[in-house]
């Protein structure tokens, strides 16, 4: 069944929680996959392994 994999910065559980549930809510709604067989993973990056436009994201939250 679906397993949705999210790479992301870190954050609170509680954020993560509701990205769970919208994301699953979504899945079921568009294919009608039960939602107790949708699963999500999440693999934070600390932000000096993350880049955008060349700057360094742990360069960015100095300033």
């Amino acid at each position: 069944m679906p397993f949705v994999q999210i790479t992301i910065l870190p954050q609170s559980a509680e954020k993560k929680a509701e990205m769970s549930k919208a994301i699953t809510d979504e899945i079921n709604r568009i294919t009608g996959i039960p939602k107790e067989v949708i699963s999500i993973g999440y693999y934070e990056l600390p932000a000096e392994n993350f880049a955008s436009n060349g700057v360094m994201l742990s360069e960015k939250l100095k300033k």
